[in-house]
């Protein structure tokens, strides 16, 4: 850090204009004779109208190196009170298997980073859902609070998979596969509804074997199979077609 001067890759103001998140890189330097290089990023919680701040996260970086790396932001919280965040803006882990771009947030009331998972914001903004591979739970988030509620995977031998929210919020389905590496074996359709207790197994498929899927319409999803292929799902009559 001493070494060079830190480039400022982004900035986000929050909502009340109170604070802004800057994003700091420290290009690959080499520390030290016969070590690698290495980069350094900074989360810095500043206050617009002094300029002071505070570090809010690091992350030191092996450059060359294997997988997933590098802080983006995401979005505040409507009430200033967290910011979302990832710290793998590029790259990915090594291995295979489902993964998107990890959520944390930073809690400016407590100063304090709390890691979700892989998650999936819903349309209107005010919740989260997320896979904690940790816990081995999906955990639905308010994004201006705390955790709303959590279930476990309907499956629990079989992997978690992508996360899709109903338009209006209300409800999400996901996925779980028998195998990601390769995709193959049962997959399974999964739907929540936030006014009911429980889950409901909606589909069940070996061939095909389902490994994403999208709710755009109120009534019907999409769902892709292992070979890129695009299928439609009624969720009122449960009727599965394959889209021409």
């Amino acid at each position: 850090m001493a070494a060079q001067q830190p480039v400022l890759y982004a900035s986000y103001p929050s909502p009340d204009g109170m604070w802004r998140m800057d994003i700091i890189l420290y290009d690959c330097i080499k520390v030290q004779e016969g070590t690698d290089e290495n980069a350094f990023e900074q989360l810095l919680l500043m206050d617009p109208a002094s300029e002071d701040g505070q570090v809010a996260v690091e992350q030191l970086q092996y450059c060359g190196g294997l997988g997933a790396y590098g802080f983006d932001g995401r979005y505040w919280s409507p009430n200033s009170r967290y910011f979302y965040y990832t710290d793998a803006r590029q790259g990915f882990p090594d291995g295979c298997g489902y993964w998107v771009p990890p959520l944390s947030r930073y809690d400016i009331a407590f100063a304090k980073n709390e890691t979700l998972g892989l998650g999936s914001l819903s349309p209107d903004g005010s919740k989260v859902a997320a896979w904690n591979t940790t816990e081995q739970a999906m955990i639905i988030w308010d994004v201006n609070d705390g955790e709303i509620v959590r279930y476990s995977p309907l499956n629990p031998v079989a992997q978690m998979g992508p996360i899709s929210w109903s338009p209006d919020s209300q409800k999400l389905v996901y996925l779980q596969v028998d195998s990601w590496c390769p995709l193959s074996g049962k997959s399974s359709l999964v739907q929540v509804d936030l006014s009911l207790p429980g889950q409901t197994l909606l589909l069940e498929s070996q061939i095909p074997t389902f490994g994403n899927l999208q709710w755009n319409s109120p009534d019907e999803l999409t769902l892709f199979d292992e070979n890129g292929k695009e299928w439609r799902y009624v969720l009122l009559t449960r009727e599965l077609t394959q889209v021409p």
